[in-house]
C-alpha cells in the first residue's frame, strides 16, 4: 500500500548541549558549546546548541573557531555519566509508546509500528505520545525529531527534514521528489569519500543516485549485495536486519599540558588501553593487532603496531605495548591512540593451550567483574599509576558506557537528576 508506514526513528535534538540547558537554566537559550576538557583551546566543540549552531558553531569546531564565530557562546565541560542518565530515561519515555527495537547511538534510537499502527494518522499519534513523554520524563528542554518511513533508513533521512522537534512521514509515493533538498552526504552510508566516487561517476544529486538501475549501483558500490542493499532502501523495501563483524576498537585522548612528557604520555597510553581491552571483552572479541598513534606538537606523527596471537588480556596486551613504545622521546606529544584490530569473536579464536594464558585470561575476567563493582579503576597496571585520574570515559557515537566505566575520576556525576521546567 502507498504511503505505509512501518518503522519511527527517534534523533535527539542537539542532544548534550539541551541536557545541559535542562539541568543548568542559566544556559537556556543561549548558545551552549560542549568540550571534552576545560581551561584549554587545544580542543574542540563536541556538540553544541542550536543558538550556537545558527552561529556557525558545530561539532568539531574548535574552541578559538567557536570563540571567534559566537563571542558570546558558553562552553561548557562535558558530563557523559549525566548524558548516560537522561538516555535511560528517554528509552523508559519511548518504551511507553513504542518498543524500542533497536538502540542505535547515545542519541538515536529506532522501533517497528505494528500492522495497526502504520496509518499516518496512528503512526503520527504515537509519534506524539512519544514527544510528550520525553518532555515529562527528562523536561521540556530535552527534544527530538522523530521520522516516520517504510523502512529505518527513510525513517532516519526523515528526522533531518525538520529540526528542531520534528515530526515527518516519509511515504513511498514522495519519492525521490521529498528528498531533493538533501546533499548526498546527507543521506546514511555515503562520507566525503563515497561522494567522490560518486562524483565519479557522475553523480552528484539525491535525485540522479535515485534514478540509477540496480545494476549501475551494483557497479559503483564494486559489490551486488551492497548495489542491491541501496537499490531497495531508496526504494522503501524493509530489510532484514544484518548483523555486522566489529573490525576495530579504539580509544584515544587528547593529552592535558601537564601529561605532555615522553613518560606521562606513555600512562596515558596504557590507560587507553585498559579502556579498549575492557569493551573488547564486553563485546565478545579478542584482537589479532595493535596500533599505536601518537601526534605530537607541530604536526609530527608516529605511529607503530603489531600482529597478535588473538589476544584477550590486559596485561598480555600491555606488554606488548610496552615493546612498541620508542625509548626516547619523538618529540612532545599532544594525542594518543590505540587501536585493537583484525577482531575475532570469542567463540571463533581457538581456546588458549597452554595453563598461564589460561590463568591470565582468568584475571583479566575477574578485573573485569572487580571493575563493575567497585569503579573502573579499582584494580589497573601500574604502568598507568600517574595517568589514572586522566581521559575520563567519552561518549562515542555508537557505543553508550555503562556504569563499570565510570569512577570518581569522570566529572559530572549528579546523581538521579529530575526534570525542571
Amino acid at each position: 500500500m502507498p504511503g505505509l508506514f512501518r518503522y519511527l526513528f527517534i534523533d535527539m535534538n542537539s542532544f548534550f548541549a539541551s541536557v545541559e540547558q535542562q539541568v543548568q537554566p542559566a544556559l537556556r537559550g543561549k548558545p551552549v558549546g560542549i568540550v571534552p576538557i576545560d581551561g584549554t583551546d587545544a580542543t574542540c566543540c563536541i556538540a553544541a546548541s542550536y543558538e550556537a549552531k545558527a552561529c556557525g558553531v558545530k561539532t568539531g569546531t574548535s574552541v578559538p573557531e567557536a570563540r571567534r564565530r559566537c563571542p558570546q557562546i558558553q562552553l561548557t565541560l562535558a558530563r557523559p555519566r549525566l548524558y548516560v542518565q537522561f538516555h535511560h530515561r528517554i528509552i523508559r519515555a519511548v518504551e511507553s509508546a513504542l518498543h524500542v527495537e533497536q538502540v542505535c547511538s547515545i542519541d538515536e534510537m529506532y522501533g517497528r509500528l505494528m500492522s495497526n499502527e502504520r496509518s499516518p494518522q496512528q503512526a503520527a499519534a504515537i509519534a506524539e505520545r512519544i514527544k510528550r513523554a520525553i518532555a515529562a520524563e527528562c523536561g521540556p528542554h530535552v527534544r527530538c525529531s522523530i521520522g516516520i518511513g517504510p523502512n529505518i533508513w527513510l525513517s532516519k533521512i526523515a528526522t533531518d527534514l525538520q529540526k528542531p522537534d520534528g515530526l515527518v512521514l516519509l511515504s513511498i509515493d514522495e519519492l525521490p521528489a521529498r528528498l531533493s533538498e538533501l546533499k548526498l552526504t546527507d543521506l546514511p552510508g555515503v562520507g566525503r569519500n563515497m561522494a567522490v566516487r560518486l562524483a565519479a561517476h557522475g553523480i552528484t544529486t539525491v535525485e540522479q543516485l535515485w534514478s540509477l538501475r540496480e545494476s549501475q549501483l551494483h557497479r559503483i558500490w564494486a559489490s551486488r549485495v551492497l548495489g542491491s542493499i541501496w537499490y531497495a532502501q531508496m526504494r522503501g523495501e524493509a530489510l532484514p536486519y544484518r548483523p555486522t563483524q566489529r573490525r576495530s576498537v579504539s580509544h584515544s585522548h587528547v593529552l592535558a599540558p601537564r601529561l605532555r612528557t615522553h613518560e606521562l604520555a606513555y600512562q596515558v597510553m596504557i590507560r587507553m588501553l585498559h579502556k579498549a581491552a575492557r569493551r573488547m571483552r564486553r563485546l565478545g572479541y579478542c584482537a589479532g593487532a595493535m596500533s599505536i598513534y601518537v601526534r605530537c606538537e607541530g604536526g609530527r606523527r608516529w605511529e607503530t603496531g603489531c600482529d597478535l596471537s588473538h589476544a584477550y588480556d590486559t596485561l598480555t596486551l600491555v606488554h606488548h605495548a610496552a615493546r612498541l613504545w620508542p625509548a626516547h622521546p619523538i618529540g612532545a606529544p599532544m594525542k594518543v591512540a590505540v587501536v585493537l584490530l583484525k577482531l575475532e569473536t570469542m567463540t571463533g579464536c581457538a581456546l588458549p593451550l597452554f595453563e598461564p594464558q589460561r590463568r591470565m585470561n582468568r584475571l583479566a575476567e575477574t578485573m573485569d567483574a572487580i571493575a563493575w563493582r567497585f569503579g573502573r579503576d579499582a584494580v589497573f597496571s601500574g604502568a598507568m599509576f600517574a595517568a589514572r585520574g586522566s581521559a575520563p570515559t567519552r561518549i562515542s557515537f555508537t557505543q553508550v558506557p555503562d556504569d563499570a566505566e565510570f569512577d570518581s575520576a569522570d566529572v559530572g556525576y549528579v546523581g538521579e537528576v529530575a526534570p525542571s521546567s
